[in-house]
């Protein structure tokens, strides 16, 4: 009965989550940015052996230390390609599908039960653990390798994404039935006494998907941090550990890591997975048959019929090779002369790249709907950016269709939500588009209009030209509604060289918040450098505003977690980098993790994404076609639609096969 329950929830929600129109493999027309010195290509190692996967990342990784990518500041996109190979979870997506299934677990949990011990309401859920899978050490997972992760981040009030799969607002404990099962303890009341449920967002798509380390190798290490002092000190303590032998559970393990170089992983010999056959039939039905621990798993009805994917998983490589350029040219560079055969591109690309790419003749270009965003950040902490007419300002001046489609011919599509609309089951196409479609003299006369109102001032107003079409003077001596002068401000944004899409935009942003009076400079720097800003312990005070992006969860609860007061580092730590609160949201946001349905959380879901696009923490900027860049000759997909591209999934390292 257990198990036909959550069936019956899982094919419920493949059926929402097939709304998210996977966009098919297409060519794409030719394109290019602003010319950038190329780079020599990075020499790879000597002895590479005969299969190597070869791929290019432009940016260093942060860090090989786990709990700093995924709880601290190594939590970098190009430090996630590199160990997105390392660990697992209980349960996990689907191929292609997205579908909710067991991936470290031995089946589906029991439902939520509500029980009392000592006194005190739970509501607690069981879950069995697959035997026989081992860490590349030959240790075997168990109970206690899960217990000791989630114990490890309640205790050490870890942040990031480990804070919020593992969110201390619910998680009371985890408890070991046997080696092999575990039960689980959510809080059935907040901290005002008030009753909870773990929704979606705490449990299924929450700690369900929590990475899990190996207590055996990392007790040590946290036991020593712990001496450190402070819960800071002992949170950046473990953050600056260098692992050293360190087991993963995943198809890789680590090789060696030349800084500026490459980055390889070695392939695990006793990867659990290795050898197991996917095959997913035209009915719906998803199957797959592990010979090594001897199990078939069968989910949403019974094998038969065509079959829509057949693979085995790997990896079929011995090792997966990270060739490092400098920026996105020289990647470019390199994946066109052959000395490599995929490139992780983040970014997009533009005509030239396009074009320099089709030009080769032997590479590949797939183009998916993405999952991710690109955005300006707003400190709301400081004045101006606290004073909500001036984010409205800010957005109005910006004119994402001409950047997007005059400037960067099409390499980016203009974005109005928190949700991409590639995202359909949760995308609302009925936000606030502030600014849409207005011409330029009706983006300065709004923003003079609404600065104004909030108690705003000028010396000299600014002035639009005759036709309507540039402004004629801009704006002097704006001054805050205290009368004092607006401060310089900075937005920081990443460099040509890095990204020149957020570049160009930053340049535009600067170009028209000085049209309107509001002095600001565009300071185009490294990426990691940003990310040292975000995470440094004097964001606060140093931060004005800031462009990034986020690849994004299919289920966006990151709404809660990027924007929940709680969230802000100097609350409870995490993502809310901004400092945004706002009691309404936060209630709003709040209640998202405690739906337990779709249509529950759907309705949530829509309530903040309409209430971000008027308040604007974010000015939400633009997202991209997922294009995805490969040499067919040398590598081989076992598919390649997918919502997010091949670059989403982390490049398919344990299931591409090297020619």
């Amino acid at each position: 009965m257990v198990r036909s329950l959550w069936m019956r929830a899982a094919i419920f929600l493949v059926a929402i989550l097939a709304a998210i129109a996977l966009a098919s493999c297409a060519q794409e027309a030719p394109a290019a940015p602003e010319a950038m010195p190329e780079q020599e290509a990075v020499e790879a190692p000597e002895e590479m052996g005969p299969s190597v996967y070869r791929m290019g990342i432009f940016e260093e990784p942060i860090s090989r230390n786990y709990w700093n990518y995924y709880g601290g500041p190594g939590g970098s996109v190009w430090t996630q390609y590199v160990l997105s190979g390392w660990t697992g979870a209980l349960y996990g997506y689907s191929d292609q599908n997205f579908e909710w299934v067991p991936s470290l677990a031995a089946d589906f949990p029991t439902d939520l039960a509500k029980e009392t011990v000592d006194g005190t309401e739970y509501w607690t859920t069981e879950v069995p653990i697959r035997q026989g899978i081992m860490w590349s050490d030959g240790e075997e997972l168990n109970a206690d390798d899960i217990i000791f992760t989630a114990h490890t981040v309640l205790e050490m009030g870890i942040s990031g994404n480990f804070g919020a799969v593992v969110d201390p607002a619910f998680l009371d404990r985890i408890e070991a039935i046997d080696s092999h099962r575990i039960k689980i303890f959510f809080k059935a009341a907040d901290a005002e006494g008030n009753p909870q449920t773990p929704g979606l967002s705490i449990w299924q798509f929450g700690l369900a998907f929590m990475p899990i380390l190996p207590e055996h190798y990392w007790a040590p290490v946290v036991a020593e941090a712990k001496q450190a002092g402070e819960p800071e000190a002992q949170i950046e303590a473990l953050m600056a550990h260098v692992p050293e032998n360190d087991p993963t559970l995943g198809g890789f393990t680590f090789g060696k890591w030349e800084p500026g170089a490459f980055f390889e992983n070695s392939r695990a010999d006793n990867y659990y997975a290795t050898g197991s056959v996917i095959t997913r039939y035209a009915s719906g039905v998803l199957q797959e048959v592990n010979e090594r621990l001897g199990y078939t798993a069968t989910y949403f009805g019974e094998p038969g019929g065509d079959k829509e994917l057949e693979y085995t998983v790997g990896p079929h490589v011995d090792s997966a090779l990270f060739s490092i350029y400098g920026n996105q040219d020289a990647a470019i560079l390199a994946l066109t002369k052959g000395d490599i055969d995929y490139v992780f591109n983040p970014l997009g690309l533009e005509k030239g790249f396009r074009e320099r790419i089709q030009a080769a003749g032997d590479l590949e270009i797939v183009s998916n709907l993405d999952n991710g965003m690109f955005y300006l950040g707003f400190n709301v902490r400081k004045e101006p950016m606290s004073i909500r007419e001036f984010r409205q300002a800010v957005a109005i001046m910006i004119d994402k269709e001409f950047v997007t489609q005059t400037v960067l011919q099409g390499a980016a599509i203009p974005a109005y939500s928190m949700v991409p609309s590639g995202n359909a089951a949760w995308f609302n196409a009925d936000t606030a588009k502030i600014g849409q479609g207005l011409t330029r003299g009706e983006r300065l006369t709004q923003a003079v209009e609404l600065l104004k109102s909030a108690g705003f001032t000028y010396e000299e107003e600014p002035e639009i030209s005759e036709d309507g079409n540039f402004v004629a003077k801009a704006g002097k001596g704006l001054k805050m509604p205290d009368g004092s002068d607006v401060p310089a401000l900075t937005i920081i944004a990443p460099s040509a060289g890095y990204d020149p899409l957020r570049a160009t935009f930053a340049i535009w942003i600067e170009r028209w918040l000085n049209d309107v009076g509001i002095p600001v400079r565009a300071n185009l720097t490294g990426f990691n450098v940003i990310v040292g800003v975000l995470f440094s312990e004097t964001v606060q005070e140093d931060l004005d505003m800031w462009i990034l992006g986020w690849s994004l969860s299919l289920f966006p609860d990151y709404l809660e977690t990027f924007f929940n007061g709680r969230r802000a580092p100097e609350n409870e730590g995490g993502y809310n980098w901004g400092g945004y609160a706002n009691p309404e949201f936060d209630a709003i946001s709040f209640s998202l993790l405690s739906e337990t349905t779709i249509e529950g959380a759907r309705d949530k879901v829509f309530q903040l994404q309409e209430f971000l696009a008027e308040d604007l923490p974010y000015v939400t900027l633009f997202t991209i076609p997922k294009l995805d860049s490969y040499r067919p000759s040398s590598v081989d997909f076992p598919y390649t639609e997918v919502l997010g591209g091949l670059e989403g999934v982390g490049g398919m390292q344990t299931a591409v096969q090297v020619k």
